[in-house]
């Protein structure tokens, strides 16, 4: 921790900064895929979980909030121009992105799921072209081909002999991914009008609220009784997993812009296959072996090609 505070220092541009923000809120975030496989095990489902993260981190996220509104309170025109960006970067990209990854989570690998997650920098790099005209650089598309040939490499691993529950949760990972990337689109706006921090706890308060009124309609979500292990598990997921990694990647996001944050994810996939091989026994073969230094190799491109700029 002090050599990383250090380094945090000792940055001197705000590129290598963001580099940095990215790097560990990447870290932290690949630690979900092991932390929700870890709850599954004790009798926990999607809905459940979700609701407890949204339970744990919300008040963290409030309190943040009011205190930045203390030394700086935040115009009530400011939030009006920025309202509806708020409401659908919380609805869709904290609430369905997140309930959809965790019902694909329920079907395929820690593995699988964060390297599907990852074709998100994809969908960043269309809507921006789509949207914006913005053309990605030489480098971005190498890194983008690299990573993708990996993923399809560990996905044709997995489907084999299971390729039903590899489609449907893939599928559901997919769609997660795809409002994700319309989220980090969203962000650069909504954190240029109310910086990172602020941005970020409007939009998982919105989103806090979401998964609320999805518990109120299905009726017959219980979290009462549940095993102690899975409110320990869910409160690792919504401070460790969730509130401080989601801090990290906004104020990245501010630094480096959206493309650049989203295809250092990369490194993410590479953590995680770490991780669910050695706390959940998950299989690692040579192929995924292949697939995972793809993808390093891809956002390793990026990396240079930010340090040079």
């Amino acid at each position: 921790m002090n050599g990383l505070l250090r380094k945090l220092r000792t940055a001197r541009t705000p590129a290598t900064l963001g580099l940095l923000l990215a790097f560990f809120g990447t870290l932290l975030f690949s630690f979900k895929s092991i932390v929700v496989k870890l709850a599954y095990h004790h009798g926990i489902g999607g809905e459940q979980l979700i609701a407890l993260r949204m339970l744990f981190s919300a008040p963290i996220y409030l309190g943040i909030f009011l205190w930045h509104q203390i030394r700086k309170p935040i115009l009530v025109t400011k939030l009006r121009d920025i309202f509806w960006v708020l409401m659908v970067a919380g609805i869709f990209g904290y609430y369905l992105a997140s309930l959809l990854d965790l019902w694909g989570l329920e079907l395929i690998s820690a593995q699988l799921e964060r390297l599907i997650l990852f074709t998100y920098p994809g969908f960043v790099m269309l809507l921006s072209f789509m949207l914006f005209k913005k053309v990605p650089s030489r480098t971005t598309v190498i890194a983008l081909l690299l990573t993708y040939v990996g993923i399809a490499t560990v996905v044709g691993v997995e489907a084999q002999g299971q390729w039903q529950d590899v489609l449907t949760g893939g599928t559901l990972v997919l769609i997660s991914a795809f409002l994700f990337a319309c989220y980090l689109l969203l962000s650069k706006r909504g954190i240029a009008a109310l910086g990172s921090q602020v941005y970020t706890c409007l939009a998982l308060l919105i989103a806090s609220v979401a998964v609320a009124v999805h518990m109120m309609l299905a009726g017959n979500i219980n979290l009462v009784g549940l095993q102690w292990q899975a409110y320990f598990w869910a409160a690792v997921m919504s401070i460790v997993c969730t509130v401080i990694p989601s801090l990290l990647i906004a104020g990245a996001i501010g630094r480096l812009g959206p493309q650049l944050t989203s295809i250092l994810g990369g490194l993410g996939p590479v953590m995680t296959a770490g991780l669910a091989v050695i706390v959940l026994g998950e299989v690692f073969t040579i192929l995924h072996l292949i697939g995972t230094a793809l993808v390093v190799a891809g956002a390793w491109l990026v990396v240079f090609e930010a340090k040079s700029a």
